[in-house]
């Protein structure tokens, strides 16, 4: 297999680092802006280091060492039975991109975007062929995520599909199709779980450090504002008013005015900046959020409810990608019933009677359905 990776930046990095370890039998394509030679020497130094504490054997060595190459130049990506697109969150330079690169590749070339949040009938617009069109969208880290979601078109073929499930399979990885609004479904939850966080700040009348502490173990990896400093504030509110459920806008904007609040004062959009720069801000007297992890529970419960009944999915397929992606230590079902129906409907009233937000309404038949 040929596969073409369309960016270097942080996640074409990332993407390519994994699929190159991972995909023993292909070869890698990687379209780059500029200094391909510099790309290269960099992959053979790890490639040398791995030779050296016999992570390698001699021959697997050599076959890597063949198994990619470097370029700007889109001729390159002829014969690739793939392309995975990574550079930037802007529309315009995906599709421009992708009408190059159509025109290089065979009409049987799968051609998957990884945004995490753009319209993808709109990134493939005017291309060939658009049965071959889907997103591929990974998460970052991809070595610490076990999801990729397939963004699926209307005509995006069962061929293309099958190949990309395959694909997804043999790198290591499960897949989950989404279709429509429900497009990167697992990105808009964690943004919306996200503005959540950041509404629940307001609400209990404490600070992030404070309200990151109450809900500290809920996670098993990193919480909620340990991901706005994973990504980086100028990234997470930037790519709040591209998803496509009108039941969380009103949160994903407030959670957006509130980041570009944080902007304004001086917080870097940068990754790393964000915990620093509000552990400097936030330091005065804060009320009790003790209740937090219910609040927070009854948001994910409430959301996923309705999903659940429009998604088409298997519900523990979809479960356990909404557990993993969010990285949550208990499973939903297990949330529900450690805090109990009453008290997460109670929450729920009293958050939107507070806000407003559609995103705090819930259909306490569908909690029963999927929970109890």
């Amino acid at each position: 297999m040929k596969i073409g990776i369309a960016g270097y930046g942080k996640m074409g990095k990332d993407i390519f680092s994994f699929l190159f370890d991972n995909l023993n039998n292909a070869e890698f394509t990687v379209l780059i802006r500029s200094r391909p030679e510099e790309h290269t020497t960099a992959v053979m130094k790890t490639l040398d280091k791995q030779l050296r504490r016999k992570k390698l054997t001699d021959e697997e060595y050599e076959a890597k060492k063949a198994a990619f190459k470097f370029t700007f130049d889109t001729a390159e990506l002829d014969g690739c039975d793939a392309v995975i697109e990574t550079i930037s969150e802007n529309l315009e330079a995906k599709n421009s991109l992708f009408r190059n690169i159509a025109d290089k590749v065979s009409d049987n070339c799968l051609l998957l975007t990884n945004t995490s949040s753009l319209n993808i009938k709109q990134v493939f617009e005017g291309i060939s062929n658009p049965q071959r069109c889907l997103g591929m969208h990974f998460f970052y880290p991809v070595k610490l995520t076990e999801f990729v979601e397939l963004n699926l078109m209307d005509n995006t073929s069962k061929e293309a599909i099958r190949l990309a499930e395959s694909l997804v399979k043999e790198f290591g990885r499960k897949s989950i199709c989404f279709y429509g609004v429900y497009h990167v479904y697992l990105n808009q939850i964690l943004s919306a779980m996200i503005s959540h966080g950041i509404y629940l700040c307001e609400y209990f009348h404490t600070s992030v450090p404070a309200l990151s502490a109450s809900l500290e173990k809920m996670y098993s990896v990193a919480g909620v504002f340990d991901i706005i400093d994973s990504i980086g504030l100028g990234l997470m509110a930037d790519n709040q008013s591209n998803f496509s459920l009108k039941r969380n806008k009103q949160l994903l904007g407030y959670g957006c005015e509130r980041m570009n609040q944080w902007r304004s004062q001086g917080c870097a959009d940068s990754p790393h900046s964000f915990l620093e720069f509000i552990s400097s801000q936030e330091q005065g007297d804060t009320e009790n959020c003790d209740d937090a992890p219910i609040y927070m529970a009854a948001f994910i419960l409430a959301e996923t409810s309705f999903a659940l009944e429009e998604v088409g999915i298997k519900p523990d397929v979809f479960l356990e990608a909404v557990s993993c992606t969010l990285g949550t230590v208990d499973t939903l079902p297990e949330m529900y019933r450690k805090y109990g129906a009453e008290r997460l409907k109670s929450a729920l009233d009293k958050l939107y009677e507070t806000s407003g937000f559609a995103s705090y309404r819930y259909d306490p038949d569908l909690l029963e359905k999927y929970y109890s």
